[in-house]
């Protein structure tokens, strides 16, 4: 009897080894198969993640060196058309996306759907003073567009019955392919903007034991795999294709070179078609010059207007930048130069190039404005003169200066909280001419008004020989028009600017008083 108990309990190991090996097997039958309908015979690198958060910072990064700033776009319901995914996908995208944006203050995502008329409704009961009448530029539009479930599936089992007394165990492991569709619209005319879209799926493998199963995505010829506890399941892999495909859209909003983030480089042939594509897409736009003077002015070795007009200064600045990139001794702006320029660090690359450019000047443009150490003076007013202003009329800011600087302005409201007015995201040139000077609004985009309770109100404006908006942005913060500034105080911002600007300041201010 002994030795057939034992015979028993040696049947009964071996019947459940066989089991988990079986198990084993299945699963790894089922990724095998999923991995040869996704990619084909050729195995992409793989490479193991928790979620995609390192590529989130890298993007907050990307946009302070590339001066990406005041962005706002509207974002509506993000709907699930499979009717199968119980997860808050827009919820995900506003994680996401405030998490890309923590240094930068580069991107204001506002809520707009079924659930905001709450939020409206309060907002007008409390009388929230709006300096603006109009909708964000850009909105997102999108949803889960796919759920296929057991694309690939295994299903093995077995086990052993001794007179009324059965053991068995089953071995199963499945593929389903999760997919999210984002689009950019303008919402001017609810056009989508061609090239502004991310697609991108992610293939769930689930078993029937202890680990639920692990996610794999797939981008650039790369593939990133993570695993996912059975608590996690769906939610946790929409939550990581979320964030893949923010990267990839605000990546391809703003021109910003998104794939470093995500691992891959210019090599990749996905990627130099999406940089032919932004090349010849801002030569037909004619954006191509506008282009190249606003990044020439980020990186300091362009101090002109950014008016989309070549001149002797721009052929200047991207001949030093050439240079200091390794380049020929140049102003061509060929795909191969956009594309080196978008490989490059500019942190390295911008001190070279102005110490080129230095060398390169003559005498006589060496004495140009970028090194004009004149005092900057401002005079602030109202276009129709005086300050006395009725409660909600609408104003007209006037601001003149002795030479061309950059000018940034400022205005307190009756609740004492300052919100930037210049530049913001319809002018983002802080550049204002002595010859033209400057009057905000300029247009239609948004109004200034006086506010209705009666408070007097003020404005100050900060004038500078040179770009300091990233060195005053960590103590002011981002956001323009509508959204107050992290300080309390003019004295306080004042403070920033003459530390970031030196002797050069200029300030001027202007009181309204309201009846």
């Amino acid at each position: 009897m002994k030795r057939k108990a034992a015979t028993l309990a040696c049947g009964l190991t071996l019947a459940l080894t066989a089991c988990v090996t079986t198990e084993e097997s299945v699963r790894k039958e089922a990724k095998e198969v999923t991995t040869t309908l996704r990619a084909g015979p050729e195995q992409a690198p793989l490479k193991t993640i928790t979620n995609f958060s390192s590529g989130l910072r890298c993007m907050d990064n990307m946009f302070l060196m590339y001066g990406v700033r005041d962005l706002v776009v509207i974002s509506e319901d993000l709907s699930d058309n499979t009717k199968k995914v119980s997860a808050g996908t827009r919820d995900m995208l506003f994680s996401a996306v405030s998490e890309m944006t923590k240094r930068s203050k580069a991107v204001r995502l506002i809520a707009y759907g079924s659930d905001s008329s709450n939020l409206v409704s309060f907002m007008k009961e409390a009388e929230k003073k709006n300096l603006f009448q109009l909708t964000p530029k850009y909105g997102i539009r999108g949803s889960i567009t796919q759920l296929d479930e057991n694309v690939a599936k295994k299903t093995e089992g077995g086990g052993i019955s001794i007179g009324e007394f059965g053991i068995g165990r089953a071995a199963t492991a499945a593929t389903t392919i999760l997919g999210l569709d984002l689009t950019m619209m303008s919402t001017e005319d609810l056009s989508i903007l061609p090239g502004v879209s991310s697609t991108n799926s992610v293939a769930i493998f689930k078993s029937g034991s202890g680990v639920e199963g692990e996610a794999g995505y797939s981008k650039f010829g790369i593939n990133y795999q993570a695993n996912l506890s059975r608590s996690e399941g769906t939610a946790q892999a929409l939550r990581n294709l979320v964030e893949l495909s923010v990267i990839e859209l605000f990546g391809k909003l703003t021109k910003t070179p998104y794939w470093v983030c995500l691992g891959a480089n210019s090599q990749s042939e996905t990627v130099k078609n999406e940089i032919a594509d932004w090349y010849s897409g801002m030569y037909s736009d004619g954006e191509i010059v506008s282009y190249w003077q606003q990044q020439m002015r980020i990186r300091g070795v362009y101090s002109g207007e950014v008016n989309g007009q070549n001149d002797d200064a721009l052929i200047e600045a991207i001949t030093a930048y050439r240079e200091a990139m390794g380049l020929s001794k140049s102003a061509v702006v060929d795909l191969n130069f956009f594309t080196a320029y978008l490989d490059a660090n500019h942190y390295d690359v911008a001190p070279k190039a102005r110490e080129k450019l230095a060398a390169n000047r003559s005498a006589k443009t060496t004495a140009l404005a970028a090194n004009d150490t004149t005092p900057v003076k401002l005079t602030v007013g109202s276009h129709k003169g005086g300050n006395q202003f009725t409660r909600g009329e609408k104003l007209t800011v006037k601001v003149s200066t002795n030479r061309d600087a950059y000018v940034y302005c400022f205005m307190q409201d009756e609740t004492k909280k300052i919100a930037r007015f210049f530049p913001n995201r319809f002018s983002k040139d802080a550049l204002v001419s002595a010859k033209k000077g400057l009057q905000i609004p300029k247009g239609q985009e948004f109004s200034i008004n006086a506010n209705s309770k009666g408070v007097n109100e003020q404005i100050m404006c900060f004038g500078t020989g040179k770009d300091v908006y990233a060195d005053v942005l960590p103590v002011i913060g981002g956001g323009d028009i509508d959204v107050p500034t992290q300080v309390q105080s003019f004295a306080e911002i004042k403070s920033a600017f003459e530390k970031a600007a030196g002797p050069a300041l200029g300030v001027g201010s202007f009181t309204l008083n309201v009846r």
